[in-house]
């Protein structure tokens, strides 16, 4: 029997070694005790953990979500599942995986988020500084912008642009008519107005003339105005006349756009495109008759 401790070979049944007389044969440790196992706490159910967790579907849904985020609802879908994953995978016990990606999911959504966040705060400092512009423009300027802002592109014409501009120079001949017949009652031994400033009409101002003149986009002069000439030398037939003609400019009307003449006399007729052709050869070869009935009648 060999000496653990010194290697001496002695015989076999002895239990202390000649060389060291240390003991040869150990002797055998008493049995632990088996300490039985702490019962688990009331109402904790221990759940086994699973040997290959598997992958939350939520986390994977924020991922994606989160490659699409340039598009407003994926960005906040991120946000949304990436949080309801990662409550999941905690909740789980190791039985499911992913809070990686999760999280990943949710840096993109979060990302689109402060983006839209800053393009949202430089629109409304924009709109707030068109306004600012609006209110400090001029009043002509601005009436051309909020023009814009309502009806689209100025020079575009539509129909019911179209429409708009022939109203307000109606408006605007039913004006003057006014104003001719207050001027005259006024000033009976001068007669009718026969400028435009007379009846309203302020180059530098923002008179309702003006504002009319501006929305109907037609050139609106007097053709003739003043004191009937006589049959004899030197003689005057009254009363006294004006006949005042509008016509709409090209660039904001269509070509089919009708003219209006207005006088003292009838009022105001409407011609479309052919019926005018024939009304002012007839207004350009007379000197005092008034506005041709070959039209429809306004007023």
């Amino acid at each position: 029997m060999i000496c653990p401790n010194c290697a001496h070979d002695n015989p076999e049944g002895r239990k202390y070694c000649r060389a060291c007389a240390k003991e040869l044969v150990p002797e055998t440790a008493p049995a632990t005790a088996r300490v039985p196992a702490a019962p688990a706490a009331p109402g904790l159910i221990s759940a086994p953990v699973a040997a290959d967790p598997k992958l939350n579907t939520l986390a994977v849904a924020s991922l994606v979500c989160g490659f699409l985020a340039l598009m407003v609802p994926f960005g906040l879908a991120a946000v949304v599942f990436g949080h309801l994953s990662r409550g999941q995978i905690a909740r789980s016990r190791g039985r499911e995986k992913g809070s990686g990606i999760a999280f990943a999911g949710l840096i993109l959504g979060y990302g689109q988020l402060a983006v839209f966040g800053v393009i949202l705060l430089a629109l409304l400092g924009f709109v707030q500084d068109i306004r600012r512009h609006i209110n400090n423009a001029n009043p002509n300027t601005r009436a051309a912008l909020l023009e814009r802002i309502a009806h689209g592109d100025p020079n575009e014409v539509t129909p019911a642009k179209s429409a708009r501009h022939q109203e307000a120079a109606i408006q605007a001949l039913q004006l003057i008519r006014a104003k001719e017949t207050q001027y005259i009652a006024e000033h009976p031994e001068e007669g009718y107005a026969c400028q435009m400033y007379q009846v309203g009409f302020d180059p530098g101002g923002d008179t309702p003339l003006n504002m009319l003149f501006r929305e109907s986009d037609y050139d609106t002069k007097f053709f003739r105005c003043g004191l009937v000439p006589g049959a004899a030398p030197g003689t005057l037939l009254l009363p006294p006349m004006y006949l005042i003609i509008s016509v709409p400019r090209s660039a904001g009307n269509p070509a089919d756009a009708p003219a209006f003449c207005l006088d003292q006399v009838n009022g105001i007729e409407r011609y479309d495109d052919e019926e005018w052709r024939d009304a002012i050869g007839v207004i350009a070869a007379s000197h005092s008759d008034p506005c041709p009935l070959t039209g429809k009648h306004i007023d």
